[in-house]
């Protein structure tokens, strides 16, 4: 994955499951992943509240 001192990340590999394997392994460091959310934008002020049924939560209805 790295080759010299420049590290070339695949986008799938940000998600959590695959980021907390490749930090166990040490193909990523904390320092990537911390550079790596700094460079995130926020977008949090163009989400939408999305309501769903939660069946399980409520217990049954008969």
């Amino acid at each position: 994955m790295a080759s010299g001192n420049t590290k070339t990340i695949n986008s799938w590999e940000w998600d959590i499951r695959v980021r907390e394997r490749n930090l166990r392994k040490g193909i990523l460091d904390e320092k990537d992943v911390d550079k790596h959310i700094a460079q995130l934008v926020d977008v949090s002020d163009q989400a939408d509240t999305v309501g769903a049924a939660q069946p399980a939560l409520r217990g049954r209805e008969d």
